[in-house]
């Protein structure tokens, strides 16, 4: 089969959409310093129409890091954006 230009990468593969949506991301702070846990770490809920994720991101050594996932996100989570809480 032939594939558009655009969507084939490098090496000859194609790029295919398996899902589309939007995504919140927040960090980790000391209830007392409100400084950050660790720097580098967070978190990722990718809401699609069909799914949603929660995906944690913890810094390594250098420049790499470690995805955790959690691969359906039932809990309903709360986060604070420096004002109010969130529902997210």
């Amino acid at each position: 089969m032939k594939y558009p230009k655009e969507v084939l990468t490098k090496n000859g593969e194609v790029r295919v959409l398996e899902e589309k949506g939007h995504y919140t991301k927040y960090t980790y702070i000391d209830k007392e310093t409100s400084k950050p846990i660790k720097q580098g770490k967070y978190s990722l809920i990718l809401q699609s129409e069909s799914s949603r994720r929660h995906l944690f991101v913890i810094p390594l050594k250098g420049s790499k890091s470690m995805i955790v996932k959690d691969e359906i996100d039932k809990v309903k989570r709360k986060v604070w954006d420096k004002n109010k809480v969130l529902n997210i």
